[in-house]
């Protein structure tokens, strides 16, 4: 166990939290580009893609903003 704990030690949490959510956003946008191109697209599946994306940007910018603002 010694082992495994002082791997664990040297990885970074965060990096380790922002490469899982990547990979889920990244499964997330797949699944509407396969989805967009094997069926006809509807406003609905536009509009929910269109969700997605903005939701994103939303998390992004909230956590690129100046620390103490």
């Amino acid at each position: 166990m010694a082992v495994f704990s002082r791997r664990l030690r040297r990885w970074d949490l965060v990096r380790v939290g922002v490469s899982a959510v990547g990979l889920a956003w990244l499964g997330l946008l797949g699944a509407f580009g396969y989805a967009a191109i094997s069926q006809q697209p509807n406003t609905a599946a536009l509009a929910a893609a269109a969700g997605a994306v903005l939701i994103a940007a939303a998390g992004i910018l909230y956590a690129w903003r100046e620390p103490g603002g």
